[in-house]
């Protein structure tokens, strides 16, 4: 039976979904492809339909991860009032919710150390998606009116 693309595609993302929670939560090397699959009904050869390798898996799951961050100060900076965004945005950041549920958290804070020992692709992934953080950071300083911020 063949598939459309829409049912690829959705295949896809509950693939990246859970493997970005499983990866923040439980760490990278603790994550196997057979596990991930089977906890979503999956076959372990469908895998290689929607990534080239584990390795594939983890720099999209990273850099998904972190553009939900990065959406999320934004929307952060979008509701606060004038004068006060990055302080909305770090109160966001070092909230209780925010520190106690690291599948949902920081992506930097729960897997920089095992990105280390990644390849330089996923490290790139990783890197590009944390220079896009530092600039919405940036932004935020920008829009309070933070003559020092960075250009």
């Amino acid at each position: 039976m063949r598939y459309d693309k829409q049912h690829k595609t959705a295949i896809r993302q509950r693939i990246l979904d859970m493997a970005t929670l499983r990866f923040r939560s439980e760490g990278i090397a603790a994550v196997g492809i057979a596990n991930l699959m089977a906890d979503l009904g999956l076959t372990h050869g469908g895998f290689y339909w929607h990534f080239k390798d584990k390795e594939d898996l983890v720099a999209q799951a990273c850099q998904q991860a972190m553009q939900s961050v990065d959406q999320q100060w934004q929307q952060q900076m979008q509701l606060a009032t004038p004068g006060s965004k990055r302080l909305s945005v770090a109160q966001h950041y070092l909230s209780i919710q925010h520190r106690d549920f690291p599948d949902t958290g920081c992506v930097a804070a729960t897997l920089a150390g095992e990105l280390s020992r990644h390849t330089p692709a996923t490290r790139q992934a990783f890197t590009a998606s944390l220079q896009q953080q530092l600039a919405t950071l940036a932004s935020a300083a920008e829009q309070d009116g933070d003559s020092d911020a960075p250009p």
